[in-house]
This record gives C-alpha cells, sequence and structure tokens, in this order.
C-alpha cells in the first residue's frame, strides 16, 4: 500500500493542480497565426465547435497528419512541508522526450479513421532508462467516424467528448476523470485537450445553430488503483471505462446566447449540467457552467475509491473525518473573456466545488498530519484522487488567465495563469513565453510557483517552484 501511495501523491506533486501549458496539447502553439477564432471557438459549448473542424479532411483517401517531436527539461525547487509524503519524493529534475502524431484517413465520403499518440521517453533520478518505467504511451484517441448521411455522425472506439465554456474548470466536463496525460504545463488549456479518451460509441447530429448527441462508454475493467502517468504501452483502459457511462446533450444557438444542456448517468453518480455563452459589448464573452446531482464529498468519495482498488486498508478508519452520506451538490464556473485591442485576452472566472474541502476540513487535514504523521500517505491521497479526476481540493477559487499573442514581437507569445484558494489564500501561477523560431522550431520557457504558508493548500506542496526549458520541431 506505502508503494501506491507513493505514486499518487509524486504524481500530484508533480501535476501541482487538482484543476489544471503552452495553449495546445502539451506543446508551444503552432507557429504564429491569428488566434482570435480559435479563442471564439473555445468558448462555444460542446460540439457546435467542432463543426468546423469536419472539414479538415474531405476529398475521399486523403490523409491529414500532424507529427512532432518535443524535448521538456524540468528543473525544480523542493522545501519541507507540513505534513510529511510517503517514499518516493517528488523529483528535483525531469527531462522528457516525446513523439507526438495525430492521423485522420478518409477511407471513403463517408468513412474516417482516426489515430492520436503520443510515445514518451523519461530521463529522471530513480528511473532507468532501460526500464518500463522510462517508456510511456498515451493513446489518447483511435477510433472510426461514419457520416451516413450529411452531419450526421456515428464514431466507435477511444475518442474524447469534451464539454463546458469555462477554462479553469469544467464541471460539465464529465468524461474527464482519470484521463490525465503528462505535460509540460500546468495551463487547463494543456489538460483539456491533451488527454486519454474514453472507449465509446456516439451518435451525433449537427444543424445551423445546433447539435444533438448521446454516448455511451461500457465498463470493460475494474476500477484501477491512480497513478498519474502511464507505464510502458498500457493504454489505461482500467481508468477510463471503469463503470457504465451514458451522456446526451443538446446545444443551440439562441440569438447571441449560446446554450447547452447535458444528462449525465453512472451508477450512484449521474448529473444534470448547463453551459451558456453570450458576448458582452464587442470585446467581451461571458460565460457559466453549472452541473449537479446527488454524490458523496470529495473526501468520502476518494476513501471509497481508495479502499476498493486496495491503496487504502479496508478496515483503517479514514484519516479525517467525513461525513460518507450522499446529498446533491453543485459544481459552478462563472466568468469571462476581455479581448483588448485585438491582442491580449483576459480570463477571469470563480469556481464552485461545493463536495470540496472546506476550511474547516483543511484545518482537519493538517492537524491530522501533525498529530499522526504515519497518516501522510492517506491524506495525500485524498488531494492526488482529486487531481486524477480533474477536480478543484478546495470548494472555493479564483482563477485568472491572460494571454498575448506577438507580445513586443510578432514571434513571441506570453501565458499567464493563477489559481488562488479562497479558503486560505495561497495560489499556484505560472507563466509561460513561447518562441517561434520558424516554422518548424518553437521554443518555450515555464516558470510556476506555488505561494502560501505552510499550512496552506499551495504552500503545502514539496514543489516550492519550478521552471521548464521545452523544444518542439515539427515534422
Amino acid at each position: 500500500m506505502r508503494a501506491r501511495l507513493g505514486t499518487v501523491v509524486v504524481a500530484l506533486s508533480v501535476a501541482g493542480s487538482a484543476s489544471a501549458a503552452p495553449r495546445s496539447e502539451d506543446r508551444p502553439a503552432d507557429p504564429p497565426a491569428d488566434s482570435g477564432e480559435d479563442r471564439d471557438l473555445a468558448l462555444i459549448p460542446g460540439d457546435l465547435a467542432a463543426a468546423p473542424a469536419r472539414a479538415a479532411v474531405a476529398t475521399a483517401g486523403s490523409v491529414h497528419s500532424r507529427l512532432y517531436a518535443d524535448d521538456a527539461l524540468t528543473m525544480a525547487a523542493r522545501r519541507d512541508v507540513a505534513v510529511g509524503f510517503p517514499p518516493p519524493p517528488p523529483y528535483d529534475r525531469q527531462n522528457r522526450t516525446s513523439l507526438d502524431a495525430q492521423v485522420t484517413w478518409k477511407a471513403s465520403s463517408e468513412l474516417s479513421f482516426v489515430l492520436s499518440d503520443r510515445v514518451d521517453l523519461i530521463e529522471q533520478e530513480g528511473v532507468a532508462l532501460w526500464s518500463r518505467q522510462a517508456v510511456r504511451n498515451a493513446l489518447r484517441e483511435a477510433y472510426v467516424s461514419w457520416e451516413p448521411t450529411a452531419r450526421t455522425y456515428l464514431e466507435a472506439g477511444r475518442l474524447n467528448v469534451r464539454a463546458g465554456a469555462a477554462l479553469g474548470f469544467n464541471p460539465t466536463d464529465f468524461l474527464r476523470a482519470s484521463t490525465l496525460v503528462g505535460q509540460a504545463s500546468l495551463d487547463p488549456s494543456v489538460l483539456r485537450l491533451n488527454r486519454l479518451g474514453t472507449v465509446m460509441l456516439r451518435a451525433q447530429r449537427i444543424w445551423d445553430g445546433g447539435s444533438a448527441s448521446a454516448v455511451y462508454a461500457p465498463r470493460l475493467v475494474t476500477p484501477s488503483a491512480i497513478g498519474g502517468a502511464a507505464i510502458g504501452i498500457d493504454p489505461r483502459i482500467d481508468a477510463t471505462n471503469a463503470a457504465h457511462r451514458g451522456l446526451a446533450e443538446v446545444s443551440s444557438n439562441l440569438g447571441e446566447l449560446s446554450a447547452q444542456l447535458l444528462v449525465y448517468l453512472e451508477p450512484g453518480r449521474s448529473k444534470l449540467g448547463v453551459n451558456l455563452t453570450r458576448p458582452v459589448g464587442q470585446s467581451v464573452i461571458a460565460y457559466a457552467e453549472w452541473a449537479g446531482g446527488v454524490e458523496q464529498s470529495l473526501i468520502a468519495r476518494a476513501i471509497d475509491h481508495g479502499r476498493k482498488t486496495g491503496t487504502l486498508p479496508m478496515d483503517a478508519a479514514a484519516p479525517i473525518s467525513s461525513d460518507p452520506s450522499r446529498a446533491f451538490r453543485s459544481d459552478a464556473a462563472v466568468g469571462a473573456a476581455w479581448t483588448i485591442a485585438t491582442a491580449v485576452t483576459l480570463n477571469a472566472e470563480y469556481h464552485l466545488h461545493q463536495g470540496g474541502l472546506s476550511r474547516a476540513d483543511w484545518d482537519r487535514w493538517f492537524a491530522a498530519g501533525r498529530a499522526t504523521p504515519a497518516l501522510g500517505g492517506e491524506l495525500w491521497y485524498i488531494r492526488g484522487y482529486a487531481n486524477d479526476q480533474l477536480e478543484p481540493v478546495t470548494r472555493h477559487e479564483i482563477f485568472v488567465r491572460a494571454d498575448w499573442p506577438k507580445a513586443f514581437v510578432d514571434h513571441l507569445e506570453l501565458t499567464g495563469f493563477a489559481f488562488t484558494s479562497l479558503a486560505d489564500g495561497s495560489t499556484l501561477s505560472q507563466i509561460t513565453a513561447s518562441y517561434y523560431l520558424s516554422a518548424a522550431w518553437t521554443a518555450a520557457l515555464s516558470l510556476r510557483a506555488n505561494l502560501g504558508t505552510a499550512r496552506s493548500e499551495r504552500g503545502s506542496f514539496p514543489q516550492a517552484a519550478s521552471g521548464i526549458a521545452e523544444l518542439v520541431r515539427y515534422l
């Protein structure tokens, strides 16, 4: 059990945030282009934003591919923590070399095959280059898409279905759990795009001003212990298909208001969701999303999952007290995007995670760790579980983000964000500078820090700060 807990908390320490790169798919953004259209599409609920992308490969027999190599070196500074980690400790240095491929083959006018995959070679202390732990493969998508009639799609395989209008936390992104892929950045834009898909069947219909879809994701295996990144070539089906799940959604444009209604079905944890997006004037887009359903608190769900997967002992008491009962709980993200002089885009959001830790819960978390150091692994497991589920640990937080393409010079882009807990004021912050050396090369530097007192959410992380240097070669 101790080894498994160590894996969980190291993955959490590396991630640094339960809700959280360069802008797209764990790499700096593509060479300079007008990103305004991408930002606007990102604010359209659901699959309405995906409709233009369907036309990317229109000719029967054609192949559309994107291939790039990526090297990211991370250096981290550690500090003493109020609640100790179980071994092994988080790394001080890691180098990840990746080969990333995304291929779409249009076999006929109605039939397409899609593959999205990334292979990583990891070099860090304690991991031998010839070992299975050094090679990781992330099979993000592998599915077939059939268009029997115009703008009607039937799809089967492993694919990503995303939902939500916000950037920092997406309550309606119901299929996000256990999809994390190792990243060079904690910007939530990357965690949303570069992640594992789910094996499913999907039917979708798109029409002018709206869309509807239905998804069924079967249970294929029993739930697995959480552990961050895949090891070897394991596709991690046990992470994404450990329960029977269904999702139905309808999206529509109602004048200037874009709306999406979602119904999510899972045994013991079904939910309703709503996304709303509306322009306010010429430069502001306001958005809100809400999801609600009957479920346990984050602490109770984490402990139950740990016991079911053998990570936490079945007969031991919970590390901190928590009401195990189920109740109706809401999650919400409300915010706006403001584009200044068509150059800089600012996002500001408030996040509510009603099942997350309150100020009193945090006090009990730190008190338990101080009174009984042996509980450190179990206490950190709760936070590792939240990170695996891609949901905040804290009940209330603020998120801000700024993106400045062509900053000072044409080929430089600056991006920064911060998550601030309203329980204790601690903050996770990151700033990234991406420089487009040519059409084939991009270099990026990211600096991030966990700021706060030793007895705060962010200040209790063992990694106080880190820097990531990244070089991308488009092939």
